[in-house]
């Protein structure tokens, strides 16, 4: 480990010794307590990093912050510091540091949602940007059962549904990861609402957009 590597792991630490701000872990409690009373028992948290600037034009942060899924609401306030010290991760250090992206321009926020029951999730693009590269202009929609974690970890293969950038979007050719007779993460007429969506920010966004669902 070098010095610089052993400086960031003592940061690191220094996050989750530290008292929060009782205010900050008030307005915490009191907002996972709302949470609770709208879902009633069993409500489970999804803690998600949103750092200032991890999407900008020409930059990528994806996977490099820590987010947590399945957190009981008792835990909110330490998986919180445990998200914001991520921000000093060796990976996510390198990056800004190689990108010139420094410390305050670059404060951590942290996402607190209630987590549904998911029956499919993946990424959506409104433009496939390999099709794009040879010329084909198509959305593209990578789909599992469940939490979209495995498409994005590219922990197993999703099923695909493939789009023309039309209005509305008529569908072009689909690949299904399961099994003969199993059936698909999506309908087709999900998949291609989802891939309206898509089209829909990227004219809001007035760029190509990647989107976790």
């Amino acid at each position: 480990r070098t010095a610089a590597e052993a400086h960031l792991v003592i940061v690191q630490r220094a996050v989750l010794a530290a008292p929060l701000p009782p205010e900050l872990e008030r307005a915490i409690m009191e907002a996972v307590e709302g949470m609770r009373q709208r879902a009633g028992a069993g409500l489970s948290l999804a803690l998600r990093s949103s750092a200032v600037g991890e999407d900008a034009l020409g930059v990528t942060f994806a996977g490099q912050y820590r987010s947590e899924l399945h957190v009981p609401p008792e835990e909110a306030c330490e998986v919180w510091k445990e998200i914001v010290a991520s921000k000093y991760a060796v990976t996510a250090m390198s990056y800004r540091f190689q990108h010139g992206i420094p410390d305050d321009a670059a404060p951590m926020c942290v996402g607190v949602l209630a987590m549904v029951p998911a029956a499919a999730g993946g990424v959506a693009y409104s433009r496939d940007p390999v099709a794009a590269s040879r010329g084909h202009e198509q959305v593209l929609l990578n789909a599992v059962p469940g939490l979209p974690q495995a498409v994005v970890d590219g922990a197993v293969t999703p099923d695909v549904f493939i789009f023309s950038r039309t209005n509305p979007p008529q569908p072009i050719r689909k690949r299904l990861a399961g099994p003969e007779g199993a059936p698909p993460s999506l309908t087709d007429a999900q998949a291609a609402q989802l891939a309206q969506v898509a089209l829909a920010l990227e004219e809001y966004y007035a760029e190509p957009q990647d989107v976790e669902w």
